[in-house]
């Protein structure tokens, strides 16, 4: 039977790699479903899971950790946005 906490861990680990398709600007929201998934999961498997707290802590984690790539990507891509936006209008 698969647990909470292992989907937790899946959900989170899954939001690392989706967090770049921030980069993009309209990949944003998978990245945030997957991160807030795995911290609402990783919660629910903490509470209900004794057993396997530290898989659904490790989900957290990854969560927490995707959610932070996914704001610095998306930042970054504003950032980039605002910098050809400079150069067009330098060429013009």
């Amino acid at each position: 039977m698969i647990s909470l906490s292992l989907i937790a861990l899946i959900v989170g680990g899954l939001s690392i790699p989706c967090a770049f398709f921030a980069l993009n600007g309209g990949g944003v929201f998978i990245s945030l479903v997957f991160a807030l998934g795995g911290l609402v999961l990783g919660a629910l498997g903490m509470m209900r899971d004794k057993e396997r707290s530290g898989l659904a802590l490790i989900g957290i984690a990854c969560s927490v950790l995707g959610l932070i790539i996914t704001i610095v990507c998306f930042a970054c891509s504003g950032c980039a946005v605002c910098q050809a936006q400079a150069l067009l209008n330098s060429l013009i």
